[in-house]
């Protein structure tokens, strides 16, 4: 569903809010003076948004140019071009965060992307109609708080595999000294395996929605028939994260014996692909995130007496 967006000059949330969803009647009068609702000349927002339409009061408008706030410098389309829109058709930003649309009804259509950096994105956008020039002028901050609402996760057919190996399994050499049985530890055997979690995504924002990048998301578990092998949370950030394999292992030594141990360990390695919903909380607005979740998880230990 379109949704119609007149902004207001630095307008508070609230009533914003209440503005992105109504259309605007009140600057018909004079449509060559003002051919897009004055209110757009300056519109400070804490949010993104799909899909708002904004009226334009003429069918011969185009978008002449976007550029960035600070540097002036004019923003490129995903071709390399700088931006400008003559004719009913989509472009969107080369870095993604903004899509605009000339739609055939002659409106304009615009996408925003959350601003997830602590500094401001400030942008404008250029309007022309014959011999008339009109500017939007945006200020985006980054919404207070971002909320995960769903976590769409499926394993990827033929990914899984599961086998033993020695990886990360030490080979140990265990004395008693002393004149009674004692119980040993052989825990170490085991103390360099991990289990190993990394996340891709080329989605805009993927991994800067999240307020700590050591935050802990729930993606799922690993179940092999009835019974469920794994389900831990894992940092969500981008790239490879570990987290080391807890265990206590022992065994009981006869008096002034020794033993030399060494170990083994299933792995289960797997690739998932994953959809997570968001929403920003003070806004409303929710937007997806995708990538491929892959995972190397130590399953059972298996000690070796030699």
């Amino acid at each position: 569903m379109k949704k119609h967006l007149p902004f207001g000059h630095a307008l508070s949330f609230s009533l914003l809010l209440l503005l992105m969803f109504s259309l605007s009647s009140c600057y018909r009068e004079d449509v060559k003076a003002n051919f897009i609702d004055p209110r757009l000349h300056k519109s400070v927002i804490n949010t993104g948004f799909s899909d708002n339409v904004i009226e334009v009061q003429s069918e011969n408008w185009s978008v002449a140019y976007v550029k960035d706030g600070q540097s002036g410098e004019l923003l490129k389309d995903t071709d390399g071009q700088t931006i400008r829109i003559d004719e009913p058709r989509t472009a969107q930003l080369k870095d993604g965060w903004l899509e605009l649309e000339k739609t055939k009804d002659n409106n304009l259509r615009m996408t925003l992307a959350e601003n997830f950096s602590n500094d401001p994105r400030e942008f404008f956008i250029g309007l022309q109609l014959e011999d008339q020039n009109q500017e939007m002028h945006f200020m985006q901050t980054r919404g207070e708080h971002y909320e995960l609402l769903e976590a769409d996760v499926s394993e990827i057919k033929g990914s899984r595999k599961v086998y033993v190996s020695d990886e990360g399994c030490s080979t140990l050499l265990v004395r008693n000294n002393t004149n009674e049985v004692t119980n040993v530890d052989l825990s170490e055997i085991f103390s360099d395996v991990k289990s190993t979690s990394e996340l891709l995504s080329t989605d805009y924002g993927a991994f800067d929605w999240i307020a700590r990048s050591d935050s802990i998301v729930s993606l799922g578990s690993i179940v092999v028939g009835d019974n469920e092998l794994w389900s831990e949370g894992v940092p969500f950030k981008e790239g490879v994260s570990t987290k080391p394999y807890k265990n206590k292992h022992s065994t009981k030594l006869e008096p002034y014996g020794s033993i030399v141990v060494k170990g083994e360990m299933q792995y289960l390695e797997r690739s998932s692909e994953f959809t997570l919903t968001i929403k920003n909380v003070s806004s409303g607005n929710q937007f997806k995130v995708s990538g491929i979740w892959n995972q190397k998880v130590p399953l059972s230990p298996h000690i070796i007496f030699e």
